[in-house]
């Protein structure tokens, strides 16, 4: 018996939705528009994705999911960091590879009593 399940369906395009981004990339980038325009907003829109699939993991199953929640969070904001590392090495352009940059520090969850409080720790 298949019992029709909307959150899975929901899931699923949601999952199509990014293996299409990351099979086609910047070829979805339309004609005419400026490359980094493009990546800055879509970085943007993953940076939203990232956070909204830790509250997702919460709303979905009822509970408190604190370490899903904080990878989710640190995801998004290691996504924000590439797309000002972006814009601060010119409009789209690779950022070098020479070890120019400082490493986007690690996070981590610490767990005090009452919720959770993102801790960066220099890696």
């Amino acid at each position: 018996m298949t019992v029709e399940n909307t959150g899975v369906a929901l899931a699923r395009q949601a999952m199509e939705a990014l293996r299409r981004l990351d099979a086609e990339g910047r070829t979805l980038r339309p004609d005419g528009v400026d490359h980094f325009t493009w990546s800055a907003d879509v970085l943007d829109e993953l940076a939203r994705l990232a956070e909204t699939l830790g509250h997702a993991v919460e709303h979905v199953s009822g509970e408190q999911a604190s370490g899903a929640e904080s990878h989710a969070q640190a995801l998004a904001t290691a996504i924000v960091a590439h797309r000002n590392s972006l814009l601060r090495h010119g409009r789209g352009g690779h950022p070098p590879r020479d070890g120019g940059d400082r490493p986007i520090p690690r996070v981590i969850a610490d767990e005090p009593p009452g919720g959770i409080t993102p801790v960066a720790v220099a890696g």
